[in-house]
């Protein structure tokens, strides 16, 4: 496993941690290093599926809604769902 070494943790974070550790395990006591690693990793995992993961389930649904009542759209037609007045419909340019 990797290692880091983390400098200049204001005191009272340091003193936080500290605390934070002695409250994590009831009667016993954890190390701050243990405490900081836990922390770190959940806060990197990642919670269940992505952003496009979830629109794109959206999209499958709305799809599967319209296909139940007997309709059905295209992508023209949904875009105008989501188009204002006036507005022009352009791909987004990463450059």
């Amino acid at each position: 496993m990797a290692t880091i070494t983390i400098r200049d943790i204001p005191e009272d974070i340091h003193a936080a941690l500290k605390v934070m550790a002695a409250d994590a395990h009831k009667g016993g006591r954890r190390s701050v290093e243990g405490l900081a690693r836990t922390l770190l990793v959940n806060a990197t995992r990642r919670r269940g599926p992505g952003l496009g993961t979830q629109l794109a389930a959206i999209g499958r649904q709305f799809q599967a809604s319209l296909a139940a009542a007997g309709e059905s759209m295209g992508d023209e037609e949904i875009d105008a769902l989501f188009r204002r007045p006036g507005e022009r419909n352009e791909p987004a340019t990463f450059e």
